[in-house]
């Protein structure tokens, strides 16, 4: 009997049972999950049809600034910022450069501005006090990043603003390490309901 072939056949099948039964694990793993139906919750809105005074919105109230992809992605908290017309109708953001969000703002072309009702404010305060380099913002708060497509932003908001970034530039020394963010308005999300 040899010895030494049989146990390098067995081998062999050893290592095809292995690679069949991970490329089976990996798949009952990681299951695909079905692409989030904005439009089952949101409906789009034009820009002019947002409700609420936008100055209260975005200084008292807050709102998550957002940039990434689906994959990864950091918000934070703003409570400066505004939204006009700029030819078109335009978002404007301040960010510091030592914001963990920076880094996604400097590397996306888009970024969305979340709002939400008052009960989540104590998820908007720990998007203001953490960050995302230390831990999970996004579990660690309840909520739930969704694609807009392009953009992420939030299940839970009841309003979502997706910018594409047009200009940007860092601001007077009066003011060092912020960055001045312009966005076009391409969609506006509101809660259904």
């Amino acid at each position: 009997m040899n010895y030494g072939k049989n146990v390098s056949v067995l081998l062999a099948s050893a290592i095809v049972l292995v690679s069949a039964f991970n490329s089976f694990a990996d798949s009952a793993i990681a299951p695909t999950t079905p692409p989030y139906d904005l439009t089952a919750n949101f409906k789009k809105i034009s820009p002019d049809e947002i409700q609420g005074n936008i100055i209260k919105m975005i200084s008292s109230d807050w709102m998550l600034i957002t940039a990434g992809t689906e994959q990864k992605f950091n918000g934070m908290t703003a409570g400066w910022g505004g939204i006009g017309n700029w030819g078109k109708p335009a978002a404007f953001i301040l960010v510091r450069n030592d914001r963990h969000t920076y880094k996604f703002l400097e590397q996306e072309e888009y970024f969305t501005l979340s709002f939400f009702d008052e009960k989540y404010r104590p998820a908007l305060k720990l998007f203001g006090t953490k960050s995302g380099r230390d831990i999970d913002k996004t579990k660690e708060a309840g909520l739930t990043g969704i694609p807009t497509t392009p953009g992420i932003a939030y299940a839970e908001a009841k309003l979502i603003i997706v910018c594409k970034k047009g200009f940007s530039t860092m601001t007077t020394p009066k003011d060092p390490g912020h960055k001045l963010y312009f966005g076009e308005i391409i969609a506006v999300w509101q809660k259904k309901g």
